[in-house]
């Protein structure tokens, strides 16, 4: 069973163009379930497997987990099975079990102010003896900008490179997006003034013994930045910012997304600036949009108050426009 899932997750990095990271998870789903039929089939087989096992899987394996789980890991068999099945022309049993209906979670709310309050931390930090503390910094400020900017995914903000910046045309090429496709973001004028302040102390953090001369932004070791210290840096950032969730990276680039569209920005525009395949998938946005734009509203409209004496009222006489 194992060659199969050798097979198919190879098929996904070579033929599909997946992300080291998709790759991952589907294998991860895979040898979950190959277990599973290990334990309860005497002579487990890919072909043996019917929808009673898949839903059983579901029910036993898969209990209490997050739905938006489920629904990943329902979606790794179907695609397992597509193409374990395609030369044979043999069913699919995992399009025959019903995907876990999703809840409709809304990405982390942050104000502008909210962000920019984030986003400003690092220049608040008080003054330390530490090695590269001024340079740290820059350094962090630069990062905070980048994100909030450009909208990046934490895996694409940790995988820039130097020559993935274009700052005489204020753009950033995004090469590890998922999938592996590459895009080109505006990089805003801030941006690119707290990028150039890091770049000029850049080489500080350089170290011989690792090899990361050509990342962007680099660890106090030389090497380069990642995913996780770039929350941590998030994290330190939030000193006196009250917003009652948790926020990461992932924040401010919903925070990007919803405030360009609530500046005016076309969805379509927005869609190709974070890298969505789909358009709906950037349509989520709408909905934290449309709230801000309905709060706007109900404070300023005279008879947007439900309290107003003529809340409601329709004069006689009166056209709608």
């Amino acid at each position: 069973m194992q060659r199969e899932i050798a097979e198919f997750t190879d098929y996904l990095a070579h033929s599909k163009g997946a992300s080291v990271h998709t790759v991952a998870a589907y294998r991860r789903d895979l040898q979950q379930f190959a277990r599973f039929l290990a334990r309860h089939r005497q002579t487990p087989a890919w072909d043996q497997v019917d929808v009673e096992d898949l839903r059983f899987f579901l029910a036993r394996e898969l209990a209490g987990l997050k739905r938006s789980t489920r629904a990943r890991k329902l979606a790794s068999l179907r695609a397992f099975f597509d193409f374990y099945g395609q030369e044979e022309d043999r069913p699919n049993p995992a399009r025959l079990v019903s995907m876990p209906r999703q809840a409709q979670d809304l990405p982390p709310r942050l104000s502008v102010d909210e962000a920019f309050h984030l986003v400003d931390a690092p220049g608040r930090r008080p003054e330390s003896g530490r090695k590269l503390a001024a340079e740290r910094r820059l350094r962090d400020a630069a990062l905070l900008e980048v994100a909030y900017s450009c909208g990046l995914r934490v895996s694409e903000l940790t995988g820039l490179d130097l020559e993935h910046l274009r700052l005489d045309l204020n753009l950033v090429r995004v090469v590890r997006g998922k999938g592996g496709k590459e895009r080109l973001v505006p990089l805003g004028q801030k941006a690119a003034r707290a990028v150039q302040a890091y770049l000029a102390v850049r080489p500080r953090f350089l170290s011989k013994k690792r090899g990361a001369q050509d990342a962007l932004f680099l660890s106090q070791k030389g090497g380069r930045l990642s995913p996780r210290q770039v929350e941590r840096i998030v994290a330190q950032s939030l000193d006196g910012l009250a917003v009652g969730r948790k926020v990461s990276t992932h924040a401010l680039r919903h925070a990007m997304a919803t405030h360009l569209l609530e500046g005016g920005a076309d969805l379509r525009s927005v869609q190709e600036m974070l890298g969505h395949q789909s358009l709906s998938t950037t349509q989520k946005y709408t909905h934290l949009a449309m709230d801000h734009l309905m709060k706007v509203y109900d404070r300023a409209h005279p008879r947007a108050a439900p309290d107003h004496p003529a809340a409601g009222e329709y004069r006689q006489g009166e056209e709608d426009d």
